[in-house]
Formats: C-alpha cells, structure tokens, sequence
C-alpha cells in the first residue's frame, strides 16, 4: 500500500496578490522564488501550510495533492499522535512570507471563543472558527503599528493635534487633556477611541478633521515620523478612520530579524516591508481602516485589548546566526538561522511535523532508512515539510544559507 514515507517532501505554495503587495522590480516574494514577476501584479503573500483557502501541495506516487487533502488521508505519519491529540487532523500553523508596499488593514484578531461565534454568525467575513495569534519577523525593514502607545504619549498627541476636538467634541476630547490621575486617564482614553471609530461611520465628520489635520501638516517644514505616515497613509487611503488610529498606536521600525508578536485583541497594521510571517492556521481578521475590505468597528471595539505601553520587541539585539522565537502561542515555534558553507544542523523533530523555509542559499537534507542515508537538495526559495515520520534528520549547509524552520513547541 502506498502511503508517506519518512522523507522531507518539497511544498508547492501558493501566491496572494493582494493590492497591497509589492510589484515589478520591487516585488519580494519573485525575487525570493527566482521568478519573474508579471507587470504590474502586486506579489503580496506566499502561503505555505494547509489552509484550505491555499493550501500548498506535495507531491505523493507522482501526484500533487493538496497538504490538506494529504493531511486527511495520512494524519498520524504527517502529523503524528501527539500534534493529533492537541490540535486535531489539522496542521495547526501557517507560515508565509510577506510583502507589503503599502499598509495592510488596522485589523486584530479574535481569541478561540470568539471566532467560533463570528464563524457562525458570519462565516463569509469569518471563514473559520480558530483564532489567529501571529509573529511577524522583519526579513529587511518592517514599518508596522501595534498596541496602544503609553498614556501619556497620546494625551500628549491630543494636545498636538487639538483637531482630534473636531470627531470627539469639547467634553470628551478635554476629559483627556486636562486629566492626570493614571487610571481615570485610560478610562477616558478608551472612550475616545470608542467615540472616533463610532463617529467615523459619518463621513462628513471624518472628512473635515481629516482634512483639517491633513492641511496643518502639509504646511509644516519639519515633519515627525507619525505625521509623515499619516500624509503618505491619507493619499493611499483617502479620509479614512485607520489615519487617526497612528495617534493612538505604537509606530515601529523593525531591523532585519526582529519581531513582534500579536496575540487575540492587540490591534495592529503591517504598513511597509518584507517579513515572514507564523500563526495559528486561521484567516480570521477584524479590519477597521486602511483597506477596501469589510470592515467591523463594533466587533473591534468588543473584543480589542486596551494595554497602554511601548510594544515589545523579539530579538531586539538583532542575532541572526541562531535565534529561537518563542512566543505564548502552543500552535508554532519559529527559529532562524544563518550557517556558513559545511555546517551541519541536526534536527530532532519530536514526532511533530516541521517545515523548512530556504531564504538565502542552498541545503541537503540527509537522513536515514535502514542503514541506507537518503539525502535530497533544496535551494533558495524552497520550502519542504517533515512528517512526524521523520524523526530525525541533518541540515547541510552547501553555501552560505539562512532558513527558517516552524516547529510545534
């Protein structure tokens, strides 16, 4: 009987061209794939995992099936008992790799409970029931918004850019200047948020503090880093409510290897650059600015986490030759490294599945059946799965390489 062998089988992974990604001479993902990117199409995600919206394919008896299918039909040599016992007959995360020339929604997504009620009550905005923790690693630069800034850093945005007044009204938009008391201080900060993403659904509003704000700021000579997205981000998007989020949410600039990781609730946007990308295996997203998209204020505003602080950073020191990115999320554990030509990794994988992807360089994998060794080569651009088949295997550098691999913690 034909069935999977404990082998490392090659992905075929599927491309997203969304608006937002990049294109021509900038696209990412071609230039990682060495492809050649069609005119004009934006390149903006490749998937590489099992979720039915694009799965990736492997090769089984000289076919390609899709990795769900596959997974369906061969769950305990791919996915092994322990991952089924946890998670179900599923792969339980999604990797991709990212490529954003310009900003992706203000979106946060929902916890487990909360996406099995969106998913019954809305399955065609919410197409699955699992929620949708995600890590994004800055493969260059990253540009991104994410978690509410300190309190005193928006009472300070208040004070600047007092045409907040013109959605909030007198009242509410006082309430936070004058304030000083911490606690009172979040209160009212929260209900201002609240106040501007509900005024918001009346464009007439929206339009004249926008605009007002879009006037003074096009008339200053010198022009913080937040005021220059908010002009850039106004001409992609016109006047729409995500610009007024950037008073309220941190402004990151991530360096190449580091991370933030975005758990059930912490709004944020992805606005420029290329990353890889590991969540749970959902496609679960409340959008509410900055994008064409079905937008759902009054599912944000329910279930977004107000924590007032400076994000976190992974990796803030940048290591790259090895680094472990380990988050709260049970689903995915993502590790980089960078290893010079003749380096040999051993990898155990538990009895889990793991991939690998291949950014820079070229790999063999040699493991054993029998006393026979098997090896198989990868280049730049390839992404393979293990099967909890597998249980072990060698890495061999053939030149100077960087890859990821995506591992069940």
């Amino acid at each position: 009987m034909k069935t999977i062998l404990p082998k490392p089988y090659k992905l075929y992974n599927k491309i997203q061209h969304y608006a937002w990604g990049t294109k021509n001479e900038n696209a990412y993902i071609p230039r990682l794939l060495n492809i050649d990117a069609e005119n004009n199409l934006p390149y903006a995600e490749l998937w590489i995992g099992a979720h039915p919206k694009a799965p990736s394919e492997i090769e089984v008896d000289d076919n390609l099936i899709p990795l769900d299918a596959a997974i369906q039909k061969y769950p305990n040599e791919i996915l092994g008992k322990e991952t089924i016992d946890n998670f179900g007959i599923q792969l339980p995360f999604l990797l991709k790799v990212l490529s954003a020339a310009q900003a992706l929604s203000i979106q946060l997504h929902p916890n487990k409970k909360q996406a099995e009620l969106l998913h019954q009550k809305d399955p065609l905005n919410y197409p699955d029931d699992n929620h949708k923790p995600e890590i994004a690693i800055a493969v260059d630069e990253l540009t991104a918004l994410a978690g509410f800034q300190p309190l005193k850093q928006i009472k300070e945005n208040f004070q600047k850019y007092s045409e907040l007044k013109i959605i909030l009204g007198e009242e509410i938009f006082n309430n936070v200047v004058d304030l000083s008391e911490e606690d009172k201080l979040g209160e009212q900060i929260q209900n201002a948020y609240k106040v501007i993403m509900q005024n918001s659904l009346n464009q007439n509003v929206l339009d004249k503090v926008i605009n007002s704000l879009t006037t003074r700021l096009e008339n200053l000579i010198e022009k913080n880093q937040l005021e220059e997205q908010f002009l850039l981000q106004q001409k992609l998007y016109g006047n729409d409510v995500g610009l007024l989020s950037l008073f309220f949410y941190n402004l990151l600039q991530l360096k190449p290897g580091q991370a933030i990781f975005t758990d059930a609730g912490i709004p944020h946007a992805y606005i420029k650059g290329n990353i890889v990308e590991c969540m749970a295996n959902s496609d679960n997203v409340v959008r509410a600015g900055l994008t064409p998209k079905f937008k759902d204020v009054t599912t944000l505003l329910e279930i977004i986490k107000y924590e007032f602080a400076e994000f976190n950073l992974i990796n803030k020191e940048m290591f790259v030759d090895e680094f472990i990115y380990r988050t709260s999320a049970k689903e995915f554990e993502v590790g980089v490294y960078s290893k010079p030509a003749g380096n040999e990794h051993p990898v155990i994988t538990r009895k889990k599945p793991l991939i690998v992807l291949i950014l820079e360089g070229d790999l063999s994998v040699k493991w054993k059946i029998g006393d026979d060794i098997q090896q198989l080569s990868f280049s730049k651009g390839d992404s393979f799965l293990c099967p909890s088949l597998l249980s072990n295997f060698i890495l061999s550098a053939n030149q100077n390489s960087k890859y990821y691999v995506v591992s069940i913690p």
